[in-house]
């Protein structure tokens, strides 16, 4: 492909005043549309709108499975966590948000988290922690209302981070289908 770059242009091309017109156009036409699209939701609350936009606090965005929210820990249905306190979503993270306090049990498994805390101010939502995690324990939940005027309140500890599987389970299904395709 050759990209000619003398190009002559016109006079009138070169006053820009059709591609502002056509901004102003096309601005002015997104207008309109949405400000004329809120009147049938209006008056009859039963009528479809034509516009995307939503009423926030009435209305919630349904995340699509991808979306990396908070990262949260994962409880299995007889209520035990399926971290292991190996460490790792703690040495991968490139915020350096995670702690992790092993310690030592009788149960199937040898260590279970102590504690675990995030501090929510320093993540930056990456998704390594998810992706390195060996037992599916920390994953990307779809919360992203998170937002704090105060930093202490930011800093997670276990039992604010322990969520059920089944409220996971779409998110575990889209590790399980992104994660398996690697080979290593």
């Amino acid at each position: 492909m050759i990209v000619n770059r003398n190009i002559t242009m016109t006079w009138w091309e070169r006053i820009y005043l059709p591609e502002i017109f056509r901004g102003i156009s096309v601005t002015s036409n997104h207008f309109f549309r949405n400000l004329i699209g809120f009147i049938p939701a209006l008056l009859n609350k039963d009528k479809k709108r034509k516009i995307f936009t939503l009423y926030y606090p009435d209305e919630k965005v349904e995340f699509p499975p991808a979306y990396r929210g908070r990262p949260v820990l994962v409880v299995d249905e007889n209520g035990t966590e399926r971290c292991v306190a190996c460490g790792l979503c703690e040495i991968v993270c490139p915020a350096k948000c995670i702690e992790i306090q092993p310690d030592e049990t009788e149960l199937e498994k040898e260590r279970y988290p102590k504690s675990f805390s995030i501090n929510m101010a320093r993540c930056i939502f990456c998704g390594f922690c998810e992706e390195v995690c060996p037992k599916e324990a920390i994953v990307m939940s779809d919360e992203c209302e998170i937002a704090d005027l105060d930093r202490n309140k930011m800093f997670y500890k276990k039992d604010q981070l322990l969520i059920s599987k089944n409220k996971l389970q779409k998110r575990l299904n889209y590790i399980k289908e992104i994660y398996g395709k690697w080979n290593y």
